[in-house]
């Protein structure tokens, strides 16, 4: 009787867990498609709402990340490079560590380079606080398994980080 009941809380543990889960994906999915969106307008603003505040706090102060954020778009312009997708893929996973939750977002984007357009398959690393229901956005193109933890102090490692794809050229016909 016991080990019928056990599997019964089990059961319901799951059923009830669920949408909570699907909620959590849901969030961090309409997150990220505004964070998105916020890179085709080049809307700076919400760009830095949407930095985790370690780096802003690294740059020196949010007007410093601004700079920086608008020079690395400028020298994409020199290069003849501007973003015309951006999309948010399906296949988030994430995790509770102590306060927080990270997650691993796939995404794609396509640029148009001279002579052609650039296919990225990436992702991004969402962070929320439990006290702050902002979720928070990190570009993984630098960032490897040594080096995520400077930027992530309470990286645990229990996601594992995708292998990084080159980008894929494909010529103007």
């Amino acid at each position: 009787m016991k080990k019928y009941s056990s599997a019964v809380w089990l059961i319901l543990a799951l059923f009830f867990a669920n949408p909570v889960l699907a909620q959590i994906e849901s969030e961090i999915s309409e997150a990220a498609a505004a964070y998105a969106r916020a890179h085709i307008r080049e809307d700076y603003e919400a760009l830095l709402n949407f930095t985790y505040p370690d780096l802003i706090e690294k740059a020196g102060s949010r007007e410093d990340m601004r700079k920086t954020l608008m020079l690395i778009k400028e020298n994409q312009k020199k290069n003849g490079i501007s973003l015309l997708s951006y999309k948010v893929k399906d296949q988030i996973v994430f995790t509770k560590v102590g306060q927080e939750i990270h997650a691993i977002v796939p995404t794609t984007t396509i640029s148009k380079a001279p002579g052609g357009r650039l296919t990225q398959e990436s992702f991004l690393i969402a962070v929320r606080t439990e006290n702050n229901g902002n979720w928070y956005f990190i570009e993984t193109t630098l960032l490897n398994e040594r080096n995520l933890p400077k930027v992530i102090p309470t990286w645990d490692n229990s996601l594992m980080l995708p292998n990084k794809q080159a980008p894929v050229f494909k010529e103007d016909k």
